[in-house]
């Protein structure tokens, strides 16, 4: 319970990180969303000169901005000189523009800032009203990033003011985006998500619809951080509708895994699953590291979660491998605890501490980079104080005014309560480093412990290897033993089948050895179906008869499934009830799908009174088949709902007219759903009849 429980805190307070960064949701994927757009700009870049060449090289920065920033100051440092060269005075603005953007995305908020700020002198230099607002935007944006609230608010007041009276419907947008990201900062949830609503409505207007998918997502992810997750869902649903309709791959990739993962952070894992599975779908055709990592995370956690804790664990080891190669934390905390988990599970103690190490050891890494950029603010905002400091000084000095000189006093002061403060941090910092090395001797200890376990298990493991080695020759043996066995029963129960039928054709037998001939003829094909059945749970148990997939047509299938009952179910009065809403192919292995409907129409017909209904319907759902099959039967008790799926389980109801049952039809329909990666689940009362409902995903052509 104590690793599901963090698990859920650290996707919480990840929810709240990726609303911090709303605005960038769609723009960090330029490492597979604008590749194209970059492959385009570059090879044209080389045939252009002039302005165009200009406007080409602002374009690749800004391209760049997100994923690579020092690209961006590159491409766009040659735009302003291009620019300069060109004489084009009132250009100058974007590319300084672009590269404060840079800046403030690596972190160097004192440069981001100088170069806003020069972008902005241009812009009113030049009287362009819109770089102007746009250069307020994202001075503002970059004083929230460093943590500055008050003068993040006054910037973005101006740039709302400035598109105000131009009637800028995507620079209002912009900024109202930014707005939300500073009032949920504040935990002001219904400005928040007024503001954003205001920047959805702007967008919708303008018929931008990547601009609305945006929106929609911030709205999602909002609602998500409150604890609201149907109206998130909600957004992210209308996201997704867009997406699919503007045939945007990475875009609904996007879309689809942030979904998975708020269905995740709620605990609902069969759904978070399916989306995660259709960008992995998605992903065959494009490449984009960062979201392969989240949606192999939520498959992962959907295979723990399903105790299918193999298979997770080596889908937790490569999102484990491919964050570490990327840098990414926050996936390697998760996985970690998830893998973790896992190896609790199948009570591997060595592995599961080893996990357990490895989050330790993530965690306080990440605990320190986020002390470090708590220091990187202070240091800026200092920063920022000396300078505004030095220019009341030199107004002092020109004004001789005893009004500022007061004034800064009392900012030395709070200069002075900043440096205690950072000093204080420092310290923090220190004690805290202090107290990691203590942790990691301790887990180094820790670890030489484990290696001497582990050394203890190798042992093990070699003894179970020459166990395992003889119980398989024992298997092997009872396998051969079955095998020859049933075929040497086969051929006299054949033989007495045969002969009864003779005694049938041969003459007028009194009534009573009619009566007897029939039994005859009843026990041997029950004999029969019996050894047919022992044959192939043994072929399943020894990993044999795997699906054959293929693709055939799903609509005539069920129908003849059906068909070859009618007679059957006729004999005992039994109506069978066909809706058959299948259409098209589907890929899978046919002869698993007819033995599992055989057996479960059968066993319907076997345990169902004179008189009564079977109802079958087939259909399909997100691309997976759908069959249920209800009867009127007596229905299962709990008792038996427990080892329904059991070999040779004598459960407590019975057939109706006396056919034969060996406990073995519900034993395979269960090992052919599972290797058909399906699911099986039973809806059944005492005295109201029973309802098996078998769901197939569709099989990956190879």
């Amino acid at each position: 319970m104590g690793i599901q429980s963090q698990m859920r805190t650290d996707w919480r307070m990840r929810v709240v990180l990726m609303f911090m960064w709303a605005g960038l949701l769609l723009a960090q994927q330029a490492t597979g969303q604008n590749l194209d757009i970059l492959d385009s700009l570059q090879s044209v870049l080389t045939t252009q000169s002039g302005k165009d060449q200009f406007e080409t090289l602002n374009a690749i920065g800004f391209e760049y901005r997100y994923s690579f920033p020092d690209s961006t100051i590159f491409y766009c440092n040659k735009a302003y000189e291009l620019g300069k060269s060109l004489g084009l005075p009132k250009d100058l603005s974007k590319p300084l523009s672009f590269i404060g953007l840079a800046y403030a995305n690596k972190g160097a908020y004192n440069q981001s800032a100088e170069y806003h700020e020069r972008a902005i002198q241009i812009a009113q230099e030049q009287q362009d009203s819109v770089q102007l607002g746009f250069g307020y935007n994202n001075l503002g944006r970059m004083f929230f990033d460093g943590g500055d609230v008050e003068r993040a608010t006054t910037n973005l007041v101006q740039a709302k003011e400035i598109f105000e009276q131009l009637n800028d419907k995507s620079g209002l947008a912009y900024v109202y985006r930014s707005l939300a990201n500073i009032y949920n900062s504040q935990r002001d949830f219904n400005q928040a998500v007024a503001m954003s609503a205001k920047a959805l409505k702007l967008r919708t207007e303008l018929g931008d619809k990547r601009a609305i998918i945006s929106s929609l997502l911030e709205l999602g992810l909002i609602y998500e951080s409150y604890g609201q997750p149907e109206s998130a869902l909600l957004k992210l649903n209308q996201a997704d509708s867009l997406a699919k309709l503007i045939h945007d791959q990475v875009t609904l990739a996007e879309v689809e895994q942030t979904t998975a993962e708020v269905l995740a952070g709620e605990g609902n894992y069969e759904q978070a699953h399916v989306h995660a599975s259709k960008v992995l779908d998605i992903l065959q055709q494009i490449t984009n590291q960062r979201l392969l990592i989240r949606a192999l995370l939520v498959r992962g956690k959907y295979l723990a979660w399903k105790k299918q804790c193999t298979p997770a664990l080596r889908v937790l080891d490569e999102v484990m491998e491919k964050s570490e190669h990327s840098g990414f934390l926050t996936y390697q905390i998760e996985a970690s605890q998830a893998a973790a988990r896992c190896y609790q599970a199948l009570g591997n103690k060595a592995r599961e501490q080893e996990m357990l190490n490895r989050y330790t050891i993530l965690q306080e890494k990440i605990n320190s980079v986020n002390l470090q950029q708590q220091i990187e603010r202070l240091e800026f905002q200092l920063q920022i104080a000396r300078q505004e400091r030095e220019n009341e000084l030199l107004k002092a000095s020109q004004f001789k005014s005893e009004n500022l000189l007061n004034a800064q006093r009392f900012e030395n002061r709070i200069l002075i309560l900043m440096v205690i403060l950072i000093s204080v941090v420092s310290i923090f910092l220190w004690s805290y480093n202090r107290r990691r090395k203590i942790v990691n001797q301790k887990l180094h200890e820790q670890n030489d412990r484990i290696l001497k376990q582990q050394e203890e298990i190798s042992k093990v493991n070699e003894h179970l290897k020459h166990q395992n080695a003889l119980l398989n020759e024992l298997n092997n043996e009872k396998n051969s033993l079955m095998n020859i066995v049933a075929h040497d029963l086969k051929s006299p129960l054949n033989r007495i089948t045969g002969l009864a039928s003779i005694m049938e054709l041969e003459g007028d037998l009194p009534e009573k050895q009619q009566e007897y001939v029939k039994l005859i003829k009843q026990a041997t094909k029950s004999g029969s179906n019996m050894i047919i059945d022992l044959l192939d749970v043994n072929a399943f148990e020894e990993n044999g008869n795997f699906p054959v997939m293929a693709e055939f047509h799903i609509e005539p299938w069920l129908e003849d499934r059906v068909n070859t009952f009618r007679i059957s179910a006729e004999a005992k009065r039994i109506k069978l009830n066909l809706v058959n809403q299948l259409t098209g192919a589907f890929y899978s292995d046919v002869d698993y799908l007819n033995r599992i409907a055989d057996n479960l129409i059968s066993n319907a017909i076997k345990f169902s009174p004179p008189n009564r209904e079977v109802f079958i319907t087939g259909k399909m759902e997100d691309g997976n088949l759908i069959l249920s099959i209800k009867d009127q039967a007596p229905g299962f008790s709990a008792q038996d709902k427990v080892q329904v799926y059991k070999k040779f389980k004598k459960l407590s109801a019975r057939p109706t007219a006396g056919e034969s049952s060996n406990g073995l039809g519900l034993a395979i329909v269960k090992t052919l759903v599972d290797r058909l990666h399906g699911q099986i689940s039973l809806h059944s009362e005492p005295g109201k009849g029973s309802e098996f409902v078998v769901i197939i995903p569709p099989a990956i052509p190879k």
